[in-house]
């Protein structure tokens, strides 16, 4: 389980300046874009001094939101996915002055990446970068690169995030990547954050039960496993049907859900069409499907964190992961859920699971507890204070 300290010592804290948080992604469908909606919701409800800018054609300024036009956007060939938005570079350097920052934050590698090292030259300001997405695993995984590759990209990566004065990241294994040998940091300049479990996903009204299809969602009767997340393969949802057929050969009733939209969609349906596929859904129908199914699995190797185990668990979704990156500093194992190595491990531990029913109230709160220990007002205190922003004063 991980290190992270989700609590704080109680003191007087004051503010000591203004960050300025860029991204390439804000109201896409992705878990970056999920992320940085809950910390703005944070933001606004604590008035903090912190406000998000962000390039696109379709979204508005709000309250802590800073919208720039794009001068151009674009597509690479191996991410359609991801539409890349180029600011106007000049704007982004008036929008600092103008708001009076002292401080910048980047959580994405795309073209405000560029920008944030451009405001850290012009104003000679400390710079974080936020570290989300495990670019190597999804080369090795989407991309099929070889090792030699695999070397170059991890010597770019390591030229790229050491012009930030400091990172942020999301799970022990990332830090000790980073301070190891290869990468060489400085542990003094990688800092461990963490996402939060409140407020992502809201508490369900009485008339939001019957949001999605029936026909899209299983016998409610029956054993139910889920996956919620991204349908690519770096999230290695091509493993679910090998999984799957596994737990049937002891289990032939139970029913799998899979919640979420990709490029690995239709290739999955094909592989395993007897599995139930709601799409994209929002917060309240995601809920829904969470606390109708018995148990989650996530068959990932990619999550930096992982903000589906937290929300499953805080609906009291027990979790069978690897044991790997976020979920393995957030799992508690055999207690909130499963930590496994193997495809065969995952597909034995959701059996065992199913075959011991005394246990399920025992696992279902202590899930919920877990998810409590991740509060967003002391993770966003921990990160203003690791960023300067907020100073402690004295104990009280």
């Amino acid at each position: 389980m991980g290190t992270f300290p989700v609590g704080l010592p109680e003191r007087k804290q004051r503010i000591a300046g203004r960050l300025l948080w860029l991204t390439d992604t804000y109201g896409d469908h992705n878990g970056v874009s999920t992320v940085l909606k809950a910390i703005l919701q944070e933001i606004r409800l604590r008035d903090l001094p912190v406000d998000l800018l962000v390039c696109s054609n379709t979204l508005r300024s709000e309250e802590h939101l800073i919208i720039l036009r794009p001068v151009t956007e674009f597509t690479l060939p191996l991410y359609r996915q991801q539409l890349f938005r180029v600011p106007n570079y000049l704007s982004v350097q008036r929008t600092f002055r103008r708001g009076k920052y002292t401080r910048i934050i980047c959580s994405t590698e795309g073209p405000m990446g560029l920008a944030a090292l451009w405001l850290k030259k012009v104003f000679s300001v400390e710079t974080f970068f936020y570290l989300h997405t495990d670019w190597l695993i999804f080369a090795k995984e989407v991309l099929s690169m070889e090792q030699t590759g695999l070397n170059r990209l991890q010597r770019m990566l390591r030229a790229y995030y050491r012009r930030f004065d400091n990172v942020f990241v999301l799970n022990t294994d990332h830090q000790q990547w980073l301070t190891g040998k290869v990468m060489g940091f400085d542990p003094s300049r990688v800092f461990l954050t963490a996402h939060w479990a409140d407020r992502i996903i809201p508490e369900i009204s009485t008339g939001s039960i019957g949001l999605i299809p029936e026909s899209l969602l299983p016998d409610r009767l029956k054993p139910v496993v889920m996956y919620a997340g991204r349908i690519s393969k770096e999230k290695g949802v091509m493993k679910l049907p090998g999984i799957f057929r596994m737990i049937r050969e002891v289990i032939p009733e139970v029913q799998l859900v899979v919640a979420g939209t990709g490029p690995a969609e239709d290739e999955l349906k094909r592989a395993m069409p007897e599995a139930f596929y709601p799409g994209w859904v929002g917060p309240e129908k995601l809920q829904e499907i969470y606390r109708m199914s018995d148990i989650l699995v996530l068959p990932s190797r990619f999550d930096t964190f992982s903000c589906v185990v937290l929300e499953a668990l805080s609906c009291g979704l027990p979790v069978v992961a690897y044991n790997t990156k976020g979920p393995k500093d957030i799992l508690e194992d055999s207690v909130s859920g499963f930590l496994v190595e193997t495809d065969e491990e995952m597909a034995g531990s959701v059996v065992r699971f199913f075959l011991n029913p005394d246990a399920h109230a025992g696992m279902k709160q202590a899930a919920i507890s877990r998810a409590d220990a991740y509060q967003s007002e002391k993770i966003m205190d921990r990160l203003l204070l690791d960023t300067g922003i907020m100073s402690e004063s004295f104990t009280i």
